[in-house]
C-alpha cells in the first residue's frame, strides 16, 4: 500500500528509529480488522464517556484509551450502574484499564502510534481549567498545544506511509471566543463565520491547538482568526464544546457545572455565603451527548456504509439549554430537596461582572451547531440533548454519600 520511492526518500531523511518503527507498522498491518480508535485522556470525563460508549460495540471498533496518572477507571459504579433493558449492545466492563502514555514525551508517543496504528485519534487530553492553566502555564501549553502539534504531524506522516490516512479529532472550547467583549462579534458563534478572540491563556492555547491541526492536516485552510474553515479533504477535525459535566463523576470538582454543590457536603466547614457567578451565561453539556456525536463522526470516517457528507473541518457540539452557574446551583439544590433556607445560608448570586481574582472569562459563548447537524444528520433525523433537569439528576444521584470519598 505504499509508494516505494517516496518511502525511500523518507527513510533517508529520517532516523533509523523511524525506519524500524515504520517496518513494524507494515509487518503488522494485516493483523488489523476493526478500525482502531485511540482516545487520549480516556480517564477524564469526556474520554471516559467516549471509551465507555465505543466499548459497547466490540464488533465495530478496536478501542484504545490512554491516561497518565489514572490508568484504571470505573465506567460504571454503584451510583452510575450499567444500562438495563433489552438493549442489544452489551455494556462495557465496570473497571477498565488504560494504556500509559505521556503525551509530552514525543518519542514515546510516536512509538505508541506506530505500534497501535490508529485510524482515528480523539484527542481529549488537555488542561481544561482556566485557573489551573494560569498556575502552570508552561506545562499546560505543552500539553494543549505541543502535544497536539506532534499528534497532527504523526497523523500526516502515517498518512504518507499508508494509503489509509488516520484522522485527528481535536477537542477545543467555546472559550476561543470572547463574547463580543473586544471583537464585537457576538454569539451564537458559527464555526465558519465567527472570529476567534480568546480572553484567557487556556482559550488561547486551544486556539493555537486548532491552528496547528489546520496548518498541518488541513493546509488548504487558513487560521487567521476569522473562523473561515471550508470543508476539505483533510485529516483534521476540530470539535468545540462548552462547559461539560458527567453523569458518572465521583468528585464534584471534576466539573465546574457540579462543583457548586461542594458547599452542601457535610464535610464542608465554610460558614460564610459562597458567591456564585450569576453573570456569565453557560450551556452545560452532558459528556454522554458529546460522546454520541463523536461516535457519529467516527462512524462516517471509518465505516463505509455510514459515510456521508461529514469531512475535515470545524464543528460545534453544545446543548441549547443556557443558564448561569448560580441558577444551575438553584436547580441542583431543588433536585436534591435542599431547603431554601439552607440554600440562602450557603450561596448567593453575584451578577456584578466577570469573576475576580481568576482567569478572564467571556459573558456568553453560545455555539451554533447547524454545520454539525447538516454534516451528520439526514433531513428526517434530529439530535436531542439531555435536559438540564434529567442530566443533573443523574449526575447527582446518591448525593452526598457519592461524593464523600473525594
Amino acid at each position: 500500500g505504499r509508494n516505494d520511492s517516496s518511502y525511500k526518500r523518507k527513510r533517508s531523511a529520517s532516523s533509523q528509529y523511524y525506519y524500524l518503527t515504520s517496518l513494524q507498522y507494515h509487518l503488522s498491518i494485516d493483523m488489523k480488522s476493526n478500525p482502531t480508535i485511540l482516545i487520549t485522556g480516556a480517564s477524564g470525563m469526556l474520554g471516559r464517556a467516549l471509551h465507555r460508549l465505543l466499548n459497547n460495540f466490540p464488533d465495530q471498533y478496536n478501542v484504545i484509551g490512554t491516561g497518565l496518572t489514572r490508568l484504571s477507571v470505573d465506567h460504571f459504579h454503584k451510583y452510575y450502574p450499567p444500562p438495563s433493558g433489552d438493549d442489544s449492545t452489551a455494556p462495557s466492563a465496570t473497571t477498565v484499564n488504560l494504556h500509559y502514555l505521556n503525551l509530552l514525551d514525543h518519542a514515546a508517543t510516536t512509538e505508541f502510534l506506530m505500534k497501535h496504528r490508529p485510524d482515528v485519534i480523539v484527542h481529549c487530553a488537555a488542561e481544561r481549567f482556566p485557573d489551573a492553566f494560569e498556575k502552570n502555564a508552561e506545562e499546560s501549553y505543552k500539553l494543549n498545544v505541543e502535544s497536539t502539534k506532534h499528534l497532527a504531524r504523526e497523523c500526516l506522516r502515517l498518512g504518507q506511509v499508508e494509503e489509509e490516512k488516520p484522522f485527528l479529532i481535536y477537542l477545543s472550547t467555546s472559550y476561543v471566543f470572547d463574547g463580543g467583549a473586544i471583537s464585537e462579534d457576538f454569539p451564537p458563534y458559527h464555526p465558519s463565520k465567527s472570529k476567534a478572540h480568546p480572553l484567557n491563556s487556556y482559550g488561547q492555547s486551544k486556539w493555537d491547538g486548532e491552528c496547528a491541526v489546520r496548518e498541518i492536516l488541513n493546509p488548504a485552510v487558513s487560521c487567521d482568526g476569522d473562523g473561515s474553515d471550508e470543508k476539505i479533504n483533510g485529516q483534521g477535525i476540530v470539535v468545540r464544546v462548552p462547559l461539560l459535566y458527567g453523569e458518572d463523576c465521583l468528585d464534584l470538582k471534576e466539573s465546574p457545572a457540579l462543583e457548586m454543590m461542594n458547599v452542601f457536603l457535610p464535610t464542608n466547614e465554610e460558614s460564610s455565603q459562597k458567591k456564585i457567578d450569576d453573570w456569565a451565561m453557560r450551556f452545560p453539556t452532558n459528556v454522554e451527548d458529546v460522546a454520541k456525536v463523536l461516535k457519529m463522526m467516527i462512524d462516517q470516517l471509518v465505516i463505509p456504509s455510514k459515510s456521508g457528507s461529514f469531512s475535515a473541518g470545524t464543528y460545534h457540539v453544545a446543548s441549547p439549554y443556557g443558564t448561569t452557574k448560580y441558577h444551575l446551583a438553584l436547580l441542583q439544590a431543588k433536585l436534591l430537596n435542599i431547603s431554601l433556607d439552607s440554600v440562602e445560608k450557603k450561596i448567593v448570586g453575584d451578577d456584578s461582572g466577570p469573576p475576580k481574582n481568576s482567569a478572564s472569562r467571556p459573558q456568553c459563548t453560545q455555539l451554533n451547531c447547524d454545520d454539525t447537524w447538516n454534516a451528520l444528520l439526514t433531513n428526517d433525523e434530529s439530535f436531542e440533548f439531555v435536559t438540564l433537569n434529567k442530566g443533573m439528576e443523574k449526575a447527582l444521584t446518591g448525593f452526598p454519600d457519592r461524593f464523600l470519598c473525594c
